[in-house]
């Protein structure tokens, strides 16, 4: 997920590796936390316990991904198995929970976000509200991070996890009670890489057949996404695949409408337009103010508690201060705290009440152009990395809000290496910057820039790093901030133009160093265009990434990550985590690791 201006979850730092699926091996993983936290809000099934409404329980830390191949002879309640063929099957995961006592006349809940830069599910670099009113084949759940069947009631792999066969749900229809079959998702997919689409995370179907020979120009319609019939749909992969299941329940595999997108072209996604598959349907979009869901009567599963789903939208630069005026106005149930009011929160005697940590699976980094100078210099780079101090930045400037991050991939990420960190600190700098040409900043450009999207919080990060890079580099540095879709768009621009440096922020979509390494910096896709290339970390991702030993597949992304962070032309900075207030009569409310930024309806209820 493209962090740019996203809220990240808190990433604890218990170096807790979790599993990952293998073809004829393990059961995959869904990370959830790189530790342990608590679950801060109950879900209706849940309520009936014997603890008191609004107290806390423990949340899972790592939770089994349905195998795509073998069977686990046992599984938590409500979890999907798989059958001795590899195939998945609903079970009793659909089940409707249980209706919990003392509800609340009113079921409308409000939270904030920004408005998004757009709501196509295969354009978008994350799914901002798009989960209240599209769904995937499997699906999430949020209570327990089981990877659940959704559209799809079954699926299975041939014998080495490069085809996946899914069984589509009977009788499911849009929102307008159109039919919707696997022909909608073979549509949907092939959205990705087409070019009249413009995705901005086309590699979230590069493991597909044929999407390289589509990038050069090949049509669409044969990349690796067939239904077979309107109840079957396939999909053929270029290698072994075993996390394959992930990736299908991330919101570039939602489908979208035909019919819809058919008859209004761009307006498509206007709330007077939209149909949808998930449990709501968009009421309104008042852009830059507000966009309203409430309960789609055809959605297949079990109906919300919560009626009106209301997600106001603040200003991308100042919205988690102007959310947490509004939760203490009492216009919005709940609201992200910043690390620039942590400290105020937690020292009022109300809000520190309502306070709630969540796991996370982030990491905020710097990344430069490798081609233009002085970046282009290893060296110049790795003193960037070096030159400044750490625990004052965690421990000061962002008030231990965030985690030190001296190598990329979050702790709860297979591949995690904390061997691969640089060392020698702020001497090596100095040292480093005089072997490339610049002692004590001498000849260093006077225009060297930094761009990012504007936020509080980078930006305290931003001239924090700027005074130290001054102070012991003795180089100036520039800082720029643009409003979130612009910074969208110059980063997409810099493909084939220089530029300095840009901040840029990366939660994992699915527990697998695939959706990093591969996805984020394999010179083929490049998510940050930093022009940097090296055939030998190429060549180790491309080798891991179809790996079934995980054992043997997790040493091979610590290598990929050891040469990723000394070539530095990401330089790390911290690891994201968040801290949430939730009104005392809010139940429901989950923000896992991974993809858990926005609330969800689905789960939410009011007691009174």
């Amino acid at each position: 997920m493209d962090e740019t201006m996203r809220r990240t979850a808190r990433a604890y730092t218990r170096r807790k590796f979790l599993a990952f699926s293998a073809a004829g091996a393990a059961a995959a993983t869904l990370a959830a936390c790189g530790g342990s936290t608590n679950a801060p809000t109950e879900t209706p099934a849940a309520a009936a316990a014997t603890k008191p409404a609004g107290t806390t329980g423990p949340a899972p830390t790592a939770t089994n991904v349905p195998q795509s191949l073998g069977a686990a002879s046992t599984a938590p309640a409500g979890s999907v198995t798989t059958g001795t063929t590899g195939t998945v099957s609903a079970g009793s995961a659909v089940a409707a929970p249980t209706k919990p006592a003392n509800l609340a006349d009113k079921q409308v809940l409000r939270y904030l976000d920004i408005e998004p830069p757009t709501f196509d599910p295969q354009v978008g670099s994350s799914p901002y509200n798009m989960p209240q009113i599209f769904e995937g084949l499997v699906t999430v759940n949020w209570t327990n991070n089981q990877i659940e069947p959704a559209h799809a009631v079954s699926y299975e792999a041939n014998a080495d996890a490069t085809v996946w066969t899914f069984k589509m749900r009977p009788g499911l229809k849009w929102s307008d009670g159109t039919p919707l079959t696997a022909k909608d998702f073979e549509y949907s997919v092939k959205r990705i890489v087409d070019p009249k689409v413009a995705s901005k995370y086309t590699a979230a179907a590069e493991n597909l057949k044929n999407s390289a020979e589509i990038a050069k120009g090949a049509s669409p319609d044969t990349l690796g996404v067939k239904a077979l019939d309107d109840a079957t749909l396939q999909f053929t992969l270029t290698a072994p695949t075993p996390f394959f299941p992930l990736l299908a329940s991330t919101w570039s595999y939602y489908a979208v409408p035909k019919h819809v997108i058919d008859k209004f072209g761009d307006k498509w996604l206007e709330a007077a337009n939209i149909v949808s598959s998930g449990p709501y349907i968009m009421k309104e979009w008042k852009h830059d103010s507000l966009q309203a869901f409430e309960i789609n009567p055809n959605y297949w599963g079990p109906k919300p508690i919560i009626t009106r789903v209301e997600c106001s939208i603040f200003p991308d630069g100042t919205y988690l201060q102007q959310g947490l005026a509004a939760y203490e106005n009492n216009e919005v149930d709940t609201a992200q705290v910043s690390a620039s009011d942590y400290d105020r929160v937690v020292k009022d005697a109300k809000l520190s009440k309502e306070l709630k940590p969540f796991p996370g699976s982030s990491t905020f980094m710097l990344h430069w152009d490798a081609t233009n100078k002085p970046t282009s210099d290893v060296k110049v780079r790795q003193a960037l990395s070096l030159g400044f101090d750490r625990k004052a930045l965690i421990d000061v400037v962002l008030k231990k809000y965030y985690t030190d991050a001296p190598t990329i991939l979050p702790p709860d990420i297979p591949g995690y290496n904390e061997a691969a960190a640089l060392t020698g600190g702020v001497e090596k700098a100095k040292s480093l910057m005089t072997e490339a040409g610049f002692p004590n900043g001498q000849g260093w450009p006077a225009d060297f820039t930094i761009e990012y999207a504007s936020n509080a919080t980078i930006k305290l990060a931003l001239e924090f790093l700027q005074a130290e890079w001054k102070k012991n580099l003795g180089i100036d540095v520039k800082l720029d901030s643009r409003e979130s879709k612009a910074a969208v768009e110059y980063r997409v621009s810099r493909k084939t133009q220089p530029f300095n440096g840009i901040f840029g922020q990366w939660g994992s979509d699915y527990g697998d160093p695939f959706n990093w390494h591969n996805f984020l910096f394999a010179s083929k896709n490049e998510f940050w265009p930093t022009h940097w290339k090296n055939d030998e970390f190429d060549s180790i991702i491309e080798k891991a990434k179809g790996m079934t030993d995980k054992a043997a597949r997790a040493v091979e992304y610590q290598k990929a990550e050891k040469i990723l962070v000394q070539e530095a032309a990401h330089t790390p900075l911290y690891h994201g985590q968040s801290f949430f207030l939730i009104k005392p009569n809010l139940q429901g409310i989950y923000h896992p690791a991974i993809l858990g930024t926005v609330p969800r309806g689905k789960y939410a209820y009011f007691t009174k």
